[in-house]
């Protein structure tokens, strides 16, 4: 029997306008058969724009290797919907359609008992495998892996090998064969291309590579990227401690860890304490902003402190007051600037941590050229403004000074973090801003009194 050939909705609003139109018209029937002409990585990018209900219509419309698909792919907020709402047996059913890590992240977010059932519902072997990935870490390599890879001996030949692999249950494409020892230990990896290219008899020790890149089940998945992409690598064997072959991760899996670390990063950068799903209460996002905004507002109490210190210099010369919230603004900028490039240096492997020293000095460099330029343009306007040749001398020299000292917090502080394995990420965002307000009003209030003293 022929597939129905699927169909191309031009544009994600075009998908969207005509979904809404055969949800309205057609009946189950005539739904069903025009979701099997969708993609279903399209499906699971609009599905979130549905109602409760509409998705659930949908879901339980779709084939299972299609709706495996889609509870993969869609929104957190769409896949925890239809986690709640769905029958754990249809669900058991999806969950089977998919790689085993995939399911081991879906079960995750389930809830409780709703995990057991799942998992009671599950193949016995496949229930093993999602616990055994469950067991591991968070965010370690162990987490994303696949359990299942396609793994021959040293000194089987190209035949045996080849007969091997067609016995094998594979759930996804391999692009790499793993040769391994009767502990499981690996010894070696074949591309999947030479083993097919190479004539009849070879041996298999014959044509694997003995240069292995691989990552032990307890590495960061970050770090599991950062050599995947170093080494251009579809995949990566993962290994236990007892150096035992116990799965691999593909690239697809990395692409979203990649996505992962990324959107992890940027909300600790934006002062959240985890990613915001949209599957929380008011009250956990409140819970999740509030201690970086608590921290904010306390640094600025004291950035108001060291205002109230240096009253005296404010009231004889008031027009200092008006450049307060240049030279906060500038330092604050100038510090998240360079700590957003050495947090992305950090992230992508660019910037070594024994490096630290070099790093500071290349970016003071910048600082400075950047400090000089920012005093001359400031000192300019002030003199313009306030018409006191005074007044532009004291901002520009502090404008010149702040930047210099921001940049170096920059630089340092996420440099620092790293060492003392801490999430770098942490130290952009609020931190630096709060840190250089702080000691950005410190300094210009200090230069203004010594001049005016």
């Amino acid at each position: 029997m022929c597939m129905p050939r699927r169909k191309k909705y031009q544009g994600r609003e075009g998908r969207i306008l005509r979904l809404r139109e055969v949800l309205a018209r057609e009946k189950d029937e005539g739904l069903g058969v025009f979701l099997s002409k969708m993609e279903p990585e399209d499906l699971a990018e609009i599905l979130g724009e549905f109602s409760e209900e509409e998705k659930l219509r949908i879901f339980d419309l779709l084939d299972t290797d299609s709706a495996a698909t889609v509870l993969d792919d869609t929104d957190p907020q769409t896949r925890l919907q239809i986690l709640q709402r769905s029958d754990s047996r249809r669900l058991s059913q999806v969950l089977e359609e998919m790689p085993v890590d995939e399911a081991a992240d879906i079960i995750e977010e389930a809830g409780k008992d709703q995990r057991e059932d799942l998992l009671e519902l599950l193949e016995k072997e496949e229930a093993e495998e999602v616990e055994a990935i469950l067991g591991y870490p968070e965010d370690s390599a162990g987490r994303v892996m696949n359990p299942n890879f396609v793994s021959v001996k040293q000194e089987d030949d190209i035949e045996t090998a080849i007969s091997r692999i067609r016995n094998m249950a594979l759930e996804e494409e391999f692009m790499y064969v793993y040769v391994v020892d009767n502990d499981m230990r690996l010894k070696g990896i074949v591309p999947l291309r030479k083993l097919l290219l190479s004539p009849r008899g070879t041996l298999i020790s014959d044509i694997m590579e003995h240069e292995i890149h691989s990552v032990y089940v307890d590495t960061d998945q970050e770090q599991a990227a950062i050599v995947m992409r170093k080494y251009d690598l579809l995949s990566i064997p993962v290994m236990n401690r007892q150096q035992q072959l116990v799965g691999r991760i593909t690239v697809d899996d990395i692409i979203d860890v990649i996505d992962e670390e990324q959107a992890e990063d940027i909300s600790k950068m934006t002062g959240t304490i985890e990613e915001e799903r949209g599957t929380e209460t008011t009250v956990e996002a409140a819970k999740n902003r509030l201690p970086w905004l608590i921290t904010c507002m306390l640094g600025s109490i004291v950035t108001g402190l060291v205002i109230q210190m240096y009253e005296v210099t404010l009231a004889e010369m008031i027009a200092l007051v008006s450049f307060i919230p240049v030279i906060t603004a500038t330092g604050g900028n100038s510090g998240v600037q360079a700590s957003t490039v050495v947090v992305r240096g950090l992230a992508l492997g660019h910037l070594d941590i024994t490096r630290l020293w070099e790093e500071v000095v290349r970016q003071l460099k910048i600082a400075l050229s950047m400090g000089v330029i920012c005093g001359v343009v400031l000192t300019v306007l002030a003199n313009i403004w306030k018409k006191s040749s005074l007044v532009g001398v004291i901002t520009g020299l502090s404008i010149f000074l702040v930047v210099v000292w921001s940049n170096f917090v920059g630089v340092f502080v996420p440099m620092f973090f790293k060492r003392v394995k801490i999430d770098p990420a942490i130290a952009s965002g609020p931190l630096i801003t709060t840190l250089n307000d702080v000691i950005g009003v410190f300094i210009y209030l200090t230069v203004a009194t010594v001049f005016l003293s």
